[in-house]
C-alpha cells in the first residue's frame, strides 16, 4: 500500500496553514473590495417598489434599487440617461433573468457619463437612486410610461468569464466623469 504518497501533500498542506498566524492568509485586496462592494449592494435600503409602482406620484422621493439590463443611453441637459429593462433583484441585488419578463422599464440619470466601455446596451447593472418623476419610454416601436430616477449609485455586473481581469470585465461600483473628462474627451491642443 503507498499511503504516504497521499498524506504526504495533504500534511505538507495542513502544516503550512498552521505556520501562519491567524489572519496571516494571504488576502486578496481585489476579493475584499468586491466583497464591501456587494454587502455596500446589499445594505443599499430601497423601497419595495417596482418600476410600474413608481409612477403614482406619491412615490416621488422614494429610494429604490433595482436592477436590470441597458437598452439604451442618451445625453441630458448634465450627463446622460440610462434606459433600463427592469429585472427581479436576487440577494446581492443582482438582475434575475427569468422566463417570466417584468416588461416594465425606466430611466436612470445622472450628471456626468460612465465610461462606454463599461456601460453599453445589454450591460446588467443595479442601480440606487430616488424616483424624481416619470417620461414616456419608446422602445422597438411602442412604449409606455416609465418611472425617472436620479442615479446615486450604480453598479457594474460583468459578463466576462471567471478570472478573465481584462478592463472591459470591471465589476462594481462606478463613478460618472463629467462630461468632456471621460475617455472619449477631445484635447484643445
Amino acid at each position: 500500500m503507498r499511503t504516504g504518497s497521499i498524506l504526504s501533500p495533504v500534511t505538507a498542506l495542513l502544516l503550512a496553514c498552521m505556520a501562519m498566524a491567524p489572519g496571516q492568509a494571504a488576502a486578496d485586496p481585489d476579493a475584499e473590495q468586491d466583497e464591501r462592494e456587494i454587502e455596500a449592494l446589499k445594505a443599499a435600503a430601497g423601497a419595495p417598489l417596482t418600476p410600474d409602482d413608481a409612477l403614482d406620484p406619491k412615490q416621488i422621493g422614494q429610494r429604490i434599487r433595482w436592477a436590470g439590463g441597458v437598452y439604451s443611453i442618451s445625453p441630458s441637459e448634465q450627463g446622460i440617461c440610462v434606459t433600463i429593462l427592469y429585472a427581479r433583484s436576487g440577494e446581492y441585488g443582482e438582475p434575475r433573468w427569468t422566463p417570466e419578463p417584468t416588461y416594465q422599464t425606466f430611466v436612470a440619470c445622472t450628471e456626468g457619463s460612465y465610461d462606454p466601455e463599461l456601460v453599453h446596451d445589454y450591460t446588467n447593472v443595479t442601480i440606487v437612486g430616488t424616483v424624481t418623476g416619470k417620461r414616456y419610454i419608446g422602445m422597438g416601436g411602442g412604449g409606455s410610461e416609465g418611472p425617472v430616477v436620479t442615479i446615486e449609485r450604480l453598479y457594474r455586473w460583468s459578463d466576462c468569464l471567471a478570472g478573465d481581469d481584462s478592463a472591459v470585465c470591471r465589476h462594481g461600483f462606478l463613478e460618472p466623469v463629467p462630461i468632456g473628462d471621460g475617455p472619449d474627451a477631445k484635447s484643445d491642443d
